[in-house]
């Protein structure tokens, strides 16, 4: 058999090439373990990256091979070197810079740095962090709104750190997911050149400055930040939510009392997740942070940030847990039952579950908890649920009426052409905090997403309802062939993972939108393959023809062996999270746009392989 091979270079994004490409090519397993470990060398071959995971590889100036050698794509790198040279103190060779909007990246940098979650290597020590710079930069007149006069100013926080330890700083822009976007940097760029357009102004501080007493953190007089302004875009960005969450609604009731007051949009989905738990916080809603299932790794480590350090024994015994994680959730009862005593001690002890946090289905399990018992449980004891429906998706679920809020990264599906990222805070108007939530975040929160990517996302989501239908009919049609093939060749697959495979297939059909004539719901783009060994997965999948690397939701077709690439350096993590079914052996599939034929025969080809080394395995043994 015969496929057409993947042509994209690695460290390329997915075609189209453009210069807000949120994708990139790794071919062959190594290649991803390479990135996970941090080969430098690979690192200089990165033309493109997912943003928030890093601005030091996308954000490289490279000229675009598909293009003329004139045509410079402008990025953040090229953002960030531009100011490196006209601050003081400072070198692009020698520092790194982090460029935020919002004056809490200041704090939160310091807290990342010395905190005790980083390994011992990276770890920021007090006296170290007066290497940790903190600088603001104002851009004046920028023309951010097409059409519109440059009249908006917009300031940046910049983290500047050397270049050594850049591992113990990185986190901050990966895990909150609060930094800026390629489209706002792209604007900037040609502004640091023209005299009078970039101030730098005088306040500036370090780590320490940050430091209240050993481990602890101060206000300090940060300039008052700017933000971005709003468009028209924005508007119909929450409009649109609302009509899709409206939309053929399992609860019409629920969902008419649903407004675009209550959709709060953010850069990333992560910045979601981090500006909810916030605000939660700011709520009241104190207490441990429960999360379902497999978690999204940056979420995950989000929450792990929650935990604070034990020096003693006394301590230990006296800890109030921070973060339970309940991981194996496939037997529904089980992990239901579980909770529920969880909530039950909590409760007979004084405290309580400050929310739960949980993926619907989840990423890349593809498993779905019952969520009626859990709506249940919260009412007995007290707290709300907010569910991540990013895998489900808007066009396929309906989980208002069961949850209390919906986060979702728009930058999957509902953008699903990779080349702008942003997500969103739902709020269910039928939850008893909705008051109190709606409360403090129509108080705290402020525009994060620039004008060009509200613009962009709300093209991209034009198709959205008509490419959902291909995702869910190619993925299906993929699970249908791979769960067929594993069970006459066991050897070579163990499992396929998808909603349709999975016992806990009932608790996600419950929340299926009803079928319209304009569109009937399905399980969404994503599934994952379990193979007896990683041996025969890497067989799989350096065969397989088809794009390799982080994302999903995307108009092509991504595979990924996800957990090696995000679990797999530590025994320690490894184990853990391989114990609830994150095992190395994995390859996760995001299914895109193609055709079916063609897709079939790629992942035949691949599998054709994988049964060639099974076979040679066997005559080893022999």
């Amino acid at each position: 058999m015969t496929v057409n091979p993947i042509t994209t270079p690695l460290g390329y994004s997915l075609p189209p090439h453009t210069p807000h490409a949120i994708t990139v090519h790794l071919p062959g397993w190594d290649t991803a373990l390479r990135l996970r470990d941090g080969d430098p060398e690979l690192g200089k071959q990165l033309k493109s990256m997912y943003p928030r995971f890093s601005p030091l590889s996308l954000v490289k100036e490279i000229s675009n091979p598909f293009r003329t050698p004139r045509q410079r794509w402008l990025t953040k790198r090229q953002l960030c070197t531009k100011l490196l040279t006209i601050l003081p103190s400072v070198s692009p060779t020698t520092h790194g810079c982090l460029p935020f909007t919002t004056p809490d990246s200041f704090p939160l940098a310091t807290a990342h740095a010395i905190s005790h979650h980083r390994p011992a290597e990276h770890r920021f020590s007090e006296a170290d962090l007066s290497s940790l710079q903190f600088k603001v930069v104002d851009f004046l007149s920028v023309p951010l709104i097409p059409d519109a006069e440059p009249t908006e100013n917009v300031r940046l926080y910049l983290v500047i750190y050397p270049l050594p330890e850049t591992k113990g700083v990185m986190g901050v822009w990966t895990n909150p997911g609060i930094g800026i976007s390629t489209r706002l940097a792209e604007v900037l760029v040609p502004l640091v050149d023209d005299a009078g357009r970039v101030e730098v102004l005088e306040w500036e501080a370090t780590g320490t400055d940050f430091l209240a007493g050993p481990g602890t953190l101060k206000e300090q007089g940060v300039p008052k930040p700017t933000y971005l302004p709003e468009s028209d875009a924005h508007t119909k960005l929450r409009e649109r939510i609302v009509a899709l969450c409206q939309r053929s609604p399992l609860d019409a009731e629920v969902a008419a009392k649903l407004k675009p007051e209550d959709v709060f949009l953010y850069t990333t989905g992560m910045a979601a997740v981090f500006r909810l738990q916030e605000a939660l916080l700011k709520a009241g809603r104190q207490g441990t942070v429960v999360a379902l299932g497999a978690v999204f790794h940056s979420t995950f480590h989000l929450f792990e940030e929650l935990e604070e350090a034990t020096t003693s024994d006394k301590e230990e015994e006296e800890k109030v847990e921070a973060f339970k994680h309940f991981g194996n959730c496939e037997d529904s009862a089980k992990v239901m039952d579980e909770l529920e005593q969880y909530a039950r001690e909590l409760k007979e002890k004084g405290r309580k579950i400050a929310y739960l946090f949980v993926e619907f289905p989840s990423n890349p399990l593809l498993v779905s908890v019952d969520l009626e018992r859990l709506r249940k449980i919260a009412d007995e004891y007290n707290f709300p649920v907010v569910v991540d429906d990013t895998v489900g998706s808007f066009a396929n679920i309906d989980v208002l009426p069961v949850a209390d809020v919906v986060v979702t990264s728009l930058t999957k599906t509902f953008s699903g052409f990779a080349d702008v990222m942003a997500g969103s805070i739902l709020l269910s108007p039928s939850s008893r905090y909705h008051p109190l939530l709606s409360s403090v975040l129509l108080t705290s929160h402020s525009n994060n997403l620039s004008p060009p990517d509200a613009i962009h996302l709300l093209s991209n989501s034009n198709s959205y309802l008509s490419r959902s239908a291909t995702h869910n009919h190619n993925a299906e049609q993929l699970a249908t062939f791979l769960h067929t093939y594993s069970l006459s060749h066991p050897h070579v697959i163990s499992r396929v993972l998808y909603p349709t495979t999975l016992p806990s297939l009932p608790n996600y059909t419950r929340h299926m939108r009803p079928a319209t004539p304009e569109f009937t719901p399905g399980y969404g783009c994503l599934l994952s393959i379990n193979f007896p060994t990683k041996r025969i997965a890497r067989a799989f999948y350096d065969n397989l023809q088809v794009h390799q690397g982080p994302h999903l939701g995307a108009h092509l077709t991504i595979a990924l062996p996800f957990n090696d690439l995000l679990w797999g350096a530590e025994e320690g993590t490894r184990k853990y999270h391989g114990g609830y079914g994150s095992v190395g052996s994995q390859v996760r599939v995001s299914v895109g746009l193609e055709g079916w034929e063609g897709l079939r025969e790629a992942f035949q080809y691949a599998l054709d392989e994988a049964e060639k080394v099974v076979r040679e395995g066997a005559e080893e043994t022999k």
